[in-house]
């Protein structure tokens, strides 16, 4: 029998979220990152979310414009 060991932090879960979502937990994470100096999972956190929103519409903006100029 073979066992194997997961350390928590390490497991990747993929989530289905809309954009309106990520600007929902933008607008929520923001407050407490700015007030709490020191802070800094929010902070990190913060940060991603805002990565991948911009990565999500420039990615969007490519795939529209690809198919503007197919039609």
């Amino acid at each position: 029998m073979k066992k194997s060991y997961v350390i928590e932090t390490s497991l990747v879960v993929r989530v289905e979220i809309d954009l309106g979502e990520i600007a929902q937990l933008i607008e929520t994470l923001e407050p407490l990152a700015e007030a709490e100096s020191n802070n800094y999972s929010a902070k990190d956190l913060l940060r991603k979310l805002k990565d991948l929103r911009r990565e999500t519409l420039d990615e969007a903006k490519r795939e529209f414009g690809s198919l503007a100029t197919r039609y």
